[in-house]
């Protein structure tokens, strides 16, 4: 600890990526409104609701899920991913009775402008439906309904994927470039003639590294509450056993990059080899579900997608940590194996 303190750069670097990432992307605010998310359900199912669908659907200003169930539309409309639900009522358009004139508009009350947005661009289609009747006085109209949705931000999506980044990047960059460094200037032979044991050096070195882990876990949490306003939904001590967790796997990495490379000219490529592929495959800044589905499969098992999603559930989800258990245990897999290639790898001069 004493060693890595003394190495002001890298307490600078180690806390200043993060807390800028974090800090741009919740000004910039890339969730802010551009395109209205929609959902509809259509339980007439006649010549009616299929033109007002199809008039709907041809707006640019809709971003329209595929057809699903109601029961899942309305779990999406909760869970904050529709800014709108239309639910077109049996035997729409049929006769002249009110109840079949209107059409059923569950919106989220925490996005009132593209609710708002949303709700008169669906009056505006009903209208023309109207005036293509030949109607002047009986129009379709909507019956608007709030819902308490649950609104997640951006930022809510990104804290714990750059949390786990933090993680990766100080678990493999640090130990990579520190080791080599210490062997090319031949300080761990010198350290073998001291009564220092060669154990007691390398838990040090662990247990400095995963202190550090909790310690930006802690900061990146706190500076997106409290500057940002994230609503942290799990628990906190949960998050920081998935930060040890995942910080094991990556200091394990990192000793095996420095038993491999004999340079620092060597480690930097290997190192950022491993690092920036997953800064960009394992949802840290958006979500997998974009990415082609062959891709798409090998992300989903690399060890910062592991983490970035175990962290994910538990403080955006609120779910318990024992939950994750699928997340756990491929993270576990990963730390058996970056463990055995590192003793395999690792040499002292």
């Amino acid at each position: 600890m004493r060693i890595w303190f003394r190495d002001k750069q890298a307490i600078f670097w180690t806390f200043f990526l993060p807390v800028v990432l974090i800090s741009v992307f919740g000004l910039l605010d890339f969730g802010a409104f551009s395109t209205v998310d929609l959902g509809i359900v259509d339980r007439a199912n006649n010549e009616t609701s299929q033109k007002l669908e199809a008039n709907v659907r041809a707006l640019d200003a809709f971003d329209i899920a595929d057809t699903t169930t109601e029961a899942e539309e309305l779990e999406a409309l909760l869970d904050g991913d529709r800014n709108l639900l239309l639910i077109i009522p049996p035997g729409f358009g049929e006769n002249g009775a009110p109840e079949q004139r209107q059409v059923t508009v569950i919106f989220n009350q925490g996005q009132p402008q593209a609710s708002a947005t949303g709700q008169s661009i669906i009056q505006s289609v009903l209208d023309e439906i109207t005036f293509a009747e030949g109607q002047i006085t009986d129009r379709y109209h909507i019956d608007a309904r709030a819902a308490d949705s649950r609104n997640l931000r951006f930022i809510d999506f990104l804290m714990p994927g750059v949390v786990a980044m933090s993680i990766m990047q100080m678990g493999l960059f640090s130990v990579a470039f520190s080791f080599v460094q210490l062997k090319s200037r031949g300080i761990l032979r010198r350290l073998q003639a001291t009564p220092v044991l060669p154990a007691s050096f390398i838990f040090a070195q662990v247990f400095t590294r995963l202190t550090v882990s909790i310690v930006q876990t802690l900061v990146l949490v706190g500076l997106a509450v409290v500057a940002f306003d994230v609503n942290l939904q799990g628990n906190l001590f949960s998050m920081l056993l998935l930060a040890l967790l995942g910080g094991a796997v990556f200091v394990s990495m990192g000793f095996a990059v420095s038993g491999f490379a004999r340079t620092e000219d060597v480690a930097a490529p290997i190192a950022n080899a491993i690092a920036l592929p997953m800064m960009f495959l394992s949802g840290v800044f958006f979500p997998r579900e974009a990415m082609p589905e062959p891709l798409r499969v090998v992300a989903d098992y690399l060890p910062l997608s592991f983490l970035a999603d175990a962290l994910r559930s538990v403080a955006v989800d609120g779910q318990s940590l024992w939950s994750q258990w699928d997340d756990i245990l491929g993270s576990m897999g990963w730390l058996a194996v970056t463990f055995f290639i590192a003793v395999r790898l690792f040499r002292w001069e």
